[in-house]
């Protein structure tokens, strides 16, 4: 566990380090933005001893406590019920499928999540909250039937961190591209023989950002494996012809809040996606292709790597416009800044 003690304005908890994706969007770079004084942060690696012996000691505290998702992996939510009451206003973060993960859900499921279900934690730290901040349309609504003050605050992005896209001419092999991690490779793993025809077809190829150690024997002919770091999460995007965010239609992913989207949008990079939750919301904005079955997916990304420069170009400013009016710090800070630091 990371405990920075200051004298403070606001206790911020979060349930992973620094490079998780989520903690970097929904918190530290809203602390970071805003220049928050008097913060005291939490950010637990599974010690709920620890996160527990804090709640303890802070009680009566009289400062806001910001809880993103969980305080420990271990938990049942009795401790992040204790820690959210513990302060002045107690709010929760939320910006995933956490209220519909049990254990058992298909392709998530884990023997060791059941003892400690996350939407247990979520229920009841839901509940426990003076006010729910909500990632997207499904968890607001989820969460209003928990607590009674629900706020509408997006994943986020921050657009001059990107390089933009300035040229649309498509690469020679063309150049598809994703951003993620392990728990969420195996989306990209389901679109594998939609891949394997464009390559077929075109000779593409696949850059793979982040995601498991090794690279899917489905996938490993015609991809190029790059380990994740911020400047090349910010660098990469505009070197390729396409983004690629593929999600399965269930519970968990329909609550998701499309943030590989976002980032391409960011840097000018036209996108493909699955129509799943807040991504079909975004994909319309964006005037993106959302496929959802394997032939969709060739059809999908053949006629946008045939298009004109000036095509792709297009839906890369719009989709860049998106983002700016839609989804990034500047569009979102007054509605964060007044749930979170400016009490009640």
């Amino acid at each position: 566990m990371d405990l920075l003690r200051r004298p403070t304005g606001l206790i911020a908890v979060g349930p992973y380090g620094p490079t998780n994706s989520t903690v970097r969007a929904r918190l530290l770079h809203w602390l970071d933005r805003l220049d928050v004084q008097d913060v005291e942060l939490i950010l637990s690696t599974g010690d709920p001893i620890g996160v527990a012996a804090h709640v303890r000691s802070r009680r009566s505290a009289e400062v806001p406590v910001l809880l993103l998702r969980n305080a420990a992996k271990l938990s049942r939510g009795r401790l992040e019920s204790r820690l959210l009451r513990s302060g002045s206003v107690g709010i929760y973060d939320l910006d995933d499928g956490l209220p519909w993960d049990d254990g058992h859900l298909p392709g998530l499921g884990a023997w060791w999540k059941r003892p400690w279900p996350r939407s247990l934690i979520a229920d009841r730290a839901a509940r426990s909250a003076d006010r729910v901040m909500a990632g997207n349309e499904l968890l607001a609504e989820w969460a209003s039937g928990r607590c009674g003050d629900v706020v509408l605050v997006p994943t986020c992005v921050e657009p001059d961190h990107y390089v933009t896209k300035s040229r649309y001419e498509v690469s020679d092999p063309p150049r598809l591209g994703w951003l993620g991690s392990p728990a969420t490779e195996g989306y990209l793993v389901d679109i594998a023989p939609a891949l394997a025809e464009l390559n077929r077809r075109t000779g593409a190829r696949l850059t793979i950002v982040g995601g498991s150690v090794d690279t899917d024997a489905r996938l490993v002919a015609f991809s190029d494996r790059v380990e994740w770091s911020i400047e090349t999460q910010h660098r990469l995007p505009a070197t390729w012809d396409v983004g690629l965010m593929p999600l399965r239609d269930g519970v968990y992913e329909r609550a998701k809040c499309a943030y590989k989207l976002l980032q391409y949008g960011a840097a000018d990079l036209p996108c493909v996606g699955s129509p799943v939750g807040a991504s079909s919301q975004v994909l319309k904005q964006m005037t993106a292709p959302a496929p959802n079955s394997v032939e969709e997916w060739v059809d999908a990304l053949s006629a946008l790597l045939a298009a004109t420069p000036s095509h792709r170009a297009a839906l890369g400013a719009r989709a860049g416009d998106v983002v700016k009016r839609g989804f990034s710090y500047a569009a979102w800070e007054s509605t964060w800044s007044a749930a979170v630091l400016n009490g009640r």
